[in-house]
């Protein structure tokens, strides 16, 4: 997560109960994970998932559990905006923070398997200026080593936070902001703050800048406007019509507010995003994502529509530099949650925005969990996903 230094808070509200648990039916769509109904919800696990909410101080969430190629069940617990009394449901868009990413990285992945762009190619030979690291200018930075976040992009906060805007989507092209960003005679350009100090392959360093470079990547090489490309190859095949990029494309009445808890309040923090969006900017429902999930737990994808190829998929979700860190795959990186097994999947975290969508290994098991609140009390937030995770072995 990074902070936003010009999102001003808007006037505070006092926190109120928690909002009833929403039971509503499945939201049509082409997803075949989606089944023509939800099972019951046990109120042992209404109790705990409010309870949690209110020891982690997030007003609303929603929440889906999944197996193999199925979705399990989805619900909403809360308040999707406080002040007008919008509950949470399974079809409420949240800002998806930094689970963003494994969409991004998908859409580079589908790159590459359609001969579009490599892995191991040099960036700066995708794009129209110079990409290069300032002290390593002969090494490629290439999509594979930004997909693992060791491409030696470091995020420079000062600059990055200029590129919020608020109730409205960035006038920065990802073309420009890059340009600005990665060359040497860009407007935000800095060596020694834009980069880390080793070259690209030579440390771990987790970089949302590298994320922006690769939606960029992804137009560059295919021709296509990034959001255009999402929409067509992985949202629109997989029924997901309630996600977006754009701020313009949602009816902000019914998105989920970002909040955050302050001196005994929730202060909205409005609708905003970012120019560096791939790294962070999309909004979806928690079914949405869910089916999403599922076409993975399945080998990349469902029914007709196939996401990646199984050989690809499992590429991505294998550590890809494993001397520099053991978890991180190509936008994929393992969590233990303390089983035998680990999962597999990504968190993030925004201001008012918490999300976790992760599976077992196995696909056994998967969790999506999208909250208008911040982290800052993990804990409870972890209990919430224990409660989630005994009940969905038990469906």
């Amino acid at each position: 997560m990074r902070s936003a230094l010009l999102l001003l808070p808007l006037l505070g509200c006092a926190a109120p109960e928690a909002g009833p648990p929403t039971e509503t039916d499945p939201t049509p769509t082409v997803c075949p994970a989606v089944p023509d109904a939800w099972p019951e919800t046990p109120a042992s696990l209404d109790e705990d998932v409010a309870a949690g909410m209110q020891a982690a101080r997030v007003p609303g969430l929603s929440a889906c559990l999944t197996s193999g190629d199925r979705v399990l069940w989805c619900r909403g617990y809360g308040w999707a905006n406080v002040e007008t009394e919008v509950p949470a449901t399974a079809d409420t868009p949240f800002l998806l923070a930094s689970v963003s990413k494994l969409f991004t990285a998908t859409a580079v992945l589908q790159a590459h398997a359609r001969g579009e762009l490599d892995l191991d190619q040099d960036a700066d030979a995708l794009v129209p200026f110079s990409f290069q690291h300032p002290d390593a200018p002969g090494t490629p930075i290439t999509p594979r080593a930004l997909l693992a976040h060791v491409g030696g992009i470091a995020d420079n906060d000062a600059v990055m936070d200029t590129f919020y805007t608020t109730g409205q989507d960035p006038s920065v092209s990802l073309a420009a902001l890059n340009e600005g960003y990665f060359d040497p005679d860009g407007q935000w350009y800095d060596a020694d703050r834009n980069f880390e100090p080793d070259g690209p392959e030579q440390v771990y360093s987790y970089a949302n800048m590298g994320y922006a470079a690769l939606g960029y990547l992804a137009e560059a090489a295919t021709g296509q406007d990034f959001v255009a490309l999402t929409e067509a190859r992985i949202f629109e095949p997989l029924g997901m019509d309630r996600t977006s990029w754009r701020v313009a494309d949602l009816d902000l009445d019914e998105v989920a507010m970002p909040y955050r808890f302050r001196a005994g309040s929730y202060e909205p923090q409005g609708h905003y995003t970012f120019a560096d969006f791939p790294n962070g900017g999309l909004r979806s429902t928690a079914q949405d994502v869910a089916c999403f999930l599922a076409a993975m737990a399945a080998g990349g994808g469902l029914g007709d529509a196939e996401i990646l190829n199984t050989a690809l998929l499992e590429e991505a979700m294998t550590p890809a530099f494993p001397r520099l860190d053991d978890a991180q795959g190509l936008g994929w990186y393992r969590e233990d949650m303390g089983e035998s097994q680990l999962w597999i999947g990504h968190s993030g975290g925004e201001n008012g925005a918490a999300t976790d969508v992760f599976m077992r290994q196995d696909g056994s098991l998967g969790l999506v969990l999208l909250m208008n609140g911040d982290w800052d009390r993990e804990d409870a937030i972890y209990d919430i996903e224990d409660a989630l995770v005994a009940f969905g072995d038990g469906l």
